[in-house]
This record gives C-alpha cells, structure tokens and sequence, in this order.
C-alpha cells in the first residue's frame, strides 16, 4: 500500500499528513507535540499502514493509567479504517483483572491472533511481574511498534520504571514517544525519552550518561562550593543556570519534531483572568505567624531541599481555609465561612457554564460538590475508572453543566471540549498539571468559541506567585529552591 491510497477515516490536518509522508517509515521518532494538536491519530495510521506492508503485527502502547483505555475506547475506533478492523484485536492489560481467567485467556489469544494485535497497558500495569512478562512475550512473539503515550513518563534515568522500558525498547522493530510536555520540568527530563528512541543517540554526540547529560547542559554549584561560599551546606547541588540548549535543539529535530497549536489549528484564543479575595481575619492570623517563622528558619539557614515545597504547601493549606496540621490533605477546618467558596458562588451564579474546577485537595472536591449539587460531575481519585469514564461522557452530551476534579488526575486522555470556562480554584505545584489541565478544553475539535480561564487568589498570599509561576510556565518546584526561596514568603 501507497500512502495515497490510505483510507483515513477522518482527514488529517496539513500537519498530520505532513508528518506521515516524512516520517512514516522511520523506525524511531518523537511527536513532541503541543496538547490538542492530535498526534494519536497518525500514530495509529502508521500502525495501520505499517501492518498492511508487513512491516508489524503488533502494537504495544504504554500510556499513564486510565489513558490506556482512552485508546481503546475513543482513539483506535475513530481512527482505524473499517478494513483493517476485522485484522485487529486489542487488549487492554488491567491490574485490577490481571488474575481472573477471562483476562488471562484474552491475554493468551492475543499473543496468538493472526493479524494486528494491540495490547495497551498502563506504565503502572508495565511495572509488575505479569506486565512484564506479557510484554516480554508480546515482544518476542509479534514485530511491533512500540509507543509511549506522555513519555514524560519516564523521565528520571535512574528509576526503575525507567530502565525497564528502555530494556524493552531494545527489541521493537519501531518506536514512538508521544508528549506535549517533554520538558515538564527542565531539559534534563529529555535524557531518557531519547534514549528509549535511539540507545546509542547521546553517545553518538559525545554524551556518556546521564550524569554527563546533565554536566554538559547545566551548570552546577555543588554542595561543598555552596558551603565555602555561604557558610552552609544545602544538602543538593544547585543549578546556576543552563547551557548548550542551541546545540540540544538542533541534536532533537535529528530525531523528534515539535508542533505549537497556534501554528497549525486555528483555535480561538486563551482568555486569562483572576478572581481576587481576602483572607478571613483568623486564617490572615494563622498566615502571617507561619509566614514570621518561615522568615526566622531562613535566617538560621535551615532551609533544605524539601523544606520550601513542604511549607508553601502549609501556606497554601491555610489560604483554602485548613488548619495546617500535617503534609497529608487537611480535614481540620477554620471556625469562619471559607472566603473562597464565596467567590466560587458568584461563579456557580453567573453565566459560566458548562465550565470546568480544578482544585488541589480532595476535600475541596467535596466541598465544590456539595456546592454545585446535581449540576456537577466529579473526576479526582475518589472515583474509579468506569465511574470517572461515565462522568467524561455525562459532561460532554451536556447533561451536567460543572465538571469539578483535581488537575493531577485530568490530564493527559481528557477532551472536555464543551467547556467554556475553566477555573483553578486551588493550584497544583507542578507545572506539568497546569499544562495538561488546560488543555483539555483548548484542542483540535473544540467549538468556536473561546476558553475562559479564571484563577481563584487569595491577596496577598503564595496563590499570587504560584499563578505568576505556572502562567509563566515556570515549575514550581525548581524555582523556590535555595535561597529563591524568601522571595515567595
């Protein structure tokens, strides 16, 4: 077959089809696409064109837990074509059945099927004892195309998750990654994504290792300079700034291409705004004094590498109006109405809908909900999969006006695009959140119409930074560390 005569089921954007007349027969690259540009879709037509050639029989996609099932349910059925369907079987590698017999007799007729086999599995999935040993058969019995669906998955070298993927990687005769963020944090998140394309790309350039990847991209204060120089020990190194990030660009376009949504989908346009409060007088009393000490532990230098996330987590706590007993999610709330809440009805009463909340503590959810009542479905980690799926679906026909979840779980394998609003009543720290969050609604298939997006901050607070920061696209988490750290409190 010619890729002239695919049969696309739906016709791709100039920058899919682009992509699949250059890169369709390379045996390794990396869509490093924007959230909302659709790279799914070529994806799974080079698995389709690839099987009619003969080039594999099997597709094995490794995706974050419940995006798995996205593939199965949404993306391979609208955009596999009608005949290749008959040639295709999929299986979807659950932990939760992994011991039951139907489940192991699926597993089994995969590995056996005459034609496409897909098997799809959760990096979590990936990671236990039978994941990896139906991997290893799958590989081993079928020429496949492996793809990692949000490589960013795997972006520490040293973590086992890590090395065990790149292991597999070994042995596929093509490869994919698939992430919209690849540098969720920094560019050494780029490492092991690479690797896991090409094992022998970094050394090809000189680099041996992650440790040299790191060296040659960064700069470095190390603990015992940091000591020398400001009479304390940090207990981490401290990167001063990065370098090279020219040389890393041009090195990545050798094996990877990035697409920006606004240069190739014509979508309306991100609209920003705040919603600003004040702090009841008992949680500004509570904030100030933590605040005070805060000031006091940093001119005793007893800042560690944990601690500025560990108290700014405590100062966010007490402007969502919780006592800020301990690191886990607070139950123990102030005596005073929730100023916060005040403003999340002047939303609920105006004409925002159908909108999307984010909030950062689960107890927030609840409180959102017993809010917005019949009007909302919930997405966070108190709803199971079936459950959670069946909330997507009841939001999207528009039979709930609210969608109310924490940003850690509505990431990557979302649409939302019947939203037109979406606020962040409580942030995540981390960037990669923020990123994905917002781009459930502001994708490839959305109406005209365009996304509002509101921030819930309390005056005067770390909410103001914490917005400052994500909207700047700056990760928390590296940016208050050392002595960056006073400038939040």
């Amino acid at each position: 077959m010619k890729l002239e005569e695919f049969p696309f089921v739906i016709e791709p954007f100039e920058h899919q089809l682009r992509h699949l007349q250059e890169r369709i027969n390379d045996k390794s690259w990396g869509l490093l696409w924007e959230q909302g540009t659709a790279k799914t879709k070529p994806v799974i037509e080079t698995a389709a064109f690839q099987f009619s050639n003969g080039t594999i029989d099997g597709l094995l996609v490794v995706a974050p837990p419940g995006v798995e099932r996205n593939w199965n349910t949404d993306e391979i059925p609208k955009h596999l074509p009608a005949e290749f369907a008959l040639d295709t079987m999929i299986g979807v590698f659950s932990t939760a059945r992994k011991h039951t017999q139907n489940h192991i007799r699926m597993m089994n007729a995969l590995l056996r099927f005459n034609g496409l086999a897909v098997l799809l599995i959760s990096y979590n999935a990936f990671m236990t004892s039978e994941g990896k040993d139906l991997v290893w058969k799958f590989l081993k019995k079928r020429k496949t195309l492996m793809v990692l669906d949000e490589a960013h998955n795997i972006k520490s070298p040293n973590a086992k998750r890590t090395k065990s993927i790149i292991a597999a990687g070994k042995y596929p005769e093509m490869k994919r990654i698939l992430t919209g963020t690849p540098i969720a944090v920094g560019p050494f998140d780029l490492y092991a994504q690479i690797k896991f394309l090409d094992e022998w790309f970094w050394k090809n350039k000189g680099i041996h290792g992650a440790v040299e990847f790191r060296n040659y991209f960064g700069r470095w204060l190390t603990r015992s300079d940091h000591k020398l120089l400001h009479g304390y020990d940090p207990g981490y190194d401290k990167l001063i700034e990065y370098q090279n990030l020219d040389q890393l660009t041009e090195w990545l376009k050798e094996i990877s291409d990035r697409v920006l949504k606004d240069d190739v989908l014509d979508l309306p346009p991100k609209l920003y705004t705040k919603r600003y409060f004040d702090l009841s007088r008992e949680q500004k009393a509570a904030y100030d004094e933590l605040r005070e000490e805060l000031m006091l532990e940093i001119g005793d230098h007893l800042v560690t590498a944990e601690l500025p996330i560990v108290k700014l987590l405590r100062l966010q706590q007490i402007a969502c109006n919780y006592v800020p007993l301990g690191l886990d999610e607070p139950d123990h709330m102030f005596s005073t109405k929730n100023p916060r809440m005040n403003v999340m009805e002047d939303i609920r009463d105006g004409t925002f809908t159908p909108g999307i909340i984010w909030a950062r503590f689960r107890h927030d959810v609840d409180q959102l909900m017993d809010l917005f009542g019949k009007t909302a479905v919930r997405y966070d980690g108190s709803v199971d999969e079936d459950h959670a799926e069946r909330n997507k679906l009841a939001f999207q026909r528009g039979d709930a006006q609210w969608f109310i979840g924490t940003a850690a779980k509505g990431g990557p394998g979302l649409t939302l695009t019947q939203a037109k609003v979406m606020v962040y009543y409580s942030n995540s720290f981390k960037l990669i959140d923020r990123l994905q969050s917002e781009d459930r609604c502001h994708r490839a298939g959305m109406d005209e119409h365009p996304v509002t997006y509101i921030d819930v901050v309390a005056n005067g607070t770390v909410d103001e930074k914490i917005v400052e920061n994500l909207r700047n696209k700056r990760d928390i988490a590296q940016t208050i560390q050392g002595d960056e750290w006073k400038e939040w409190i």
